[in-house]
């Protein structure tokens, strides 16, 4: 048996280490401190904090019994008997082939009848650096799976199905072909990577090499390590370049109206004029009619419509399904059951909807930063719903139903007063023709009209069951509107306060640094001619420190790709 994959990575060396960017980041931090940028400061101290903190959540999902925590146990190294079985957390831990810092996130129920475990995962989701979508060899993909699959991609790119059991299912290369056109089917470009536990922790055991290829997980870790550690520390040096671009731009900006008004006093007015402007510029990204603000306010509002719309939309659809589905047969019955099915389809419906305020978020922030900026390089905030795993808990649970099933003494007194009525009524009709009042005809009819009873009381029971289940799956619906409703609300207010605050805060930087320069050229202007030449100096000094800095920063680049200057 030999492994195939669509997708084979080799291991890179690991990235160079960040002494560099941090060496970088405290010499520009001192340059702000002495220029009183103190905004610029807490800016670097963000961006040191991400270089400093290498941790990448990866988080392994799917179905329960598909390998999810074998397959997490052998990447960090552990066996089985070293965790518990019953505890299902976070695992942080170094591998021997995978020596980055990850964190390996295993999270129980991803789709079929546990949507509600599926609602709780997303969250994770969505702060995820990369997802493992664990299924294993014994069948292809289920429609629900494609579909979780859909909503898992929608919130983290970098997804890797992993196809386990390889060596228990000799026949998995052609599940493997089957996923993978699924996917086409359902436009994902997802890597499909098959593995086996057993075989590598077979081949850990024996040092066999050639064991350890074929078990597939050593093609699983270069994929981590280029595709998750990799672009991650791709990511942090283009964010480290980007700031020390912008922090430069900022410092030199009052430096550079400095010096232009102390090489030429003469267009001291003009150069004035022009820093006014700007500073009105940088003023007017402040005011509330600010386009960034109005584009905002008023994506913020249509944002929270349609999440609204899209929450009871969904559940009037299940609650079609349901009353439909009540309307089958008696509900008494299979009231569990019908509860249980319920309460996952609601859940479903929430990690549906979650999904899309999550999506539409993310949209209205590009929105913002474009109309922020022309050039469209200001930073975007990272925007967390938080979790989704406890919006339900206050909903109310479905109400049982009143009308249970009668009783057999209850059913024989219900048809014994029709058999009554029935035998009282034709007996005296054939008492006329000169019959005793209890005869053939009159038992016949009360035989009759005791039947009739049975059934309509039984179809009285029933009908009155299904008005009840009605009812009470409309309340239920009520009380998941009003809880759901009112926390999705909450949460996009403070994804309105997270985006506002944000570019509220670049203003802010901008109108600082046009405050500043405009305030350096008019002390450049008074500045007495037997110390300007001091000053000039000193200035250069400083303009030549930050574009020294600037060139260090774009050497952070791989080659091919230099930072705006």
């Amino acid at each position: 048996m030999s492994v195939t994959t669509d997708q084979v990575v080799h291991a890179p060396a690991k990235p160079p280490p960040a002494a560099d960017m941090l060496a970088l980041l405290d010499r520009l931090r001192v340059l702000t401190d002495a220029a009183g940028r103190p905004d610029l400061g807490e800016r670097l101290l963000g961006a040191r904090a991400r270089v400093t903190d290498p941790l990448l959540r990866v988080v392994v999902t799917g179905q329960s019994g598909q390998g999810m925590s074998a397959l997490a146990e052998t990447l960090v190294g552990v066996t089985a008997g070293r965790r518990p079985s019953a505890s299902r957390a976070d695992v942080t831990a170094a591998y021997d082939l995978l020596s980055e810092n990850l964190s390996l996130v295993d999270v129980p129920g991803t789709s079929g009848e546990d949507s509600a475990g599926a609602a709780a995962a997303l969250p994770v989701l969505a702060g995820a650096d990369a997802v493992l979508f664990v299924s294993d060899a014994s069948q292809e993909y289920t429609a629900p799976e494609i579909d979780y699959l859909a909503q898992v991609h929608a919130l983290c790119p970098t997804v890797v199905g992993v196809i386990t059991k390889i060596d228990a299912y000799p026949q998995w290369g052609d599940i493997q072909r089957a996923n993978r056109g699924h996917l086409t089917a359902a436009g994902l470009d997802i890597p499909l990577l098959p593995v086996s536990s057993p075989m590598q922790q077979a081949a850990l055991r024996s040092g066999d090499d050639a064991l350890a290829v074929e078990s597939g997980v050593p093609q699983l870790l270069g994929f981590l390590r280029e595709r998750v550690v990799g672009a991650a520390d791709a990511v942090v040096r283009a964010a480290v370049v980007n700031d020390v671009r912008v922090v430069t731009d900022h410092v030199a900006l009052a430096l550079n109206a400095e010096l232009d008004v102390l090489n030429d006093p003469s267009r001291e007015a003009e150069l004035l004029d022009r820093l006014r402007a700007a500073q009105l510029s940088a003023e007017r990204l402040r005011t509330r009619s600010a386009n960034w603000q109005n584009t905002l306010g008023d994506g913020a509002t249509e944002l929270a419509v349609e999440v609204e719309h899209d929450l009871r939309h969904r559940l009037r659809v299940v609650v079609r399904e349901a009353e439909t589905d009540i309307m089958r047969s008696d509900p008494a019955k299979r009231w569990d059951e019908f509860d249980t099915w319920l309460h996952g389809r609601i859940a479903e419906c929430v990690r549906q909807n979650f999904v899309l305020a999550h999506s539409r978020s993310q949209q209205l922030a590009a929105q913002v930063a474009e109309r922020f900026a022309d050039d469209g390089t200001v930073a975007v905030p990272a925007l967390n719903l938080d979790d989704t795993g406890s919006v339900l808990d206050p909903v109310m649970a479905l109400e049982p139903l009143d009308s249970r099933k009668a009783g057999v003494v209850q059913r024989v007194i219900s048809s014994m007063r029709g058999s009554y009525g029935g035998i009282l009524m034709v007996g005296v009709m054939t008492s006329l023709a000169g019959l005793a009042l209890v005869n053939p005809w009159s038992i016949g009819a009360g035989v009759l009209l005791g039947a009739n009873t049975f059934r309509e009381d039984h179809k009285s029971r029933t009908a009155r069951r299904q008005a009840e289940a009605k009812t009470s799956v409309n309340r239920l619906m009520d009380d998941v509107i009003f809880q759901v409703g009112n926390e999705s609300r909450f949460r996009l207010r403070e994804v309105q306060r997270t985006l506002r605050d944000h570019f509220a805060a670049l203003a802010g930087e901008m109108l600082r640094s046009a405050d500043d320069a405009l305030r350096s050229a008019q002390d450049a202007g008074r500045l007495h001619a037997d110390r300007r030449d001091a000053r000039i100096a000193e200035v250069q000094d400083s303009l030549g420190e930050l574009r020294q800095l600037r060139v260090r920063a774009a050497g952070l680049l791989p080659a091919g790709r230099s930072a705006q200057r």
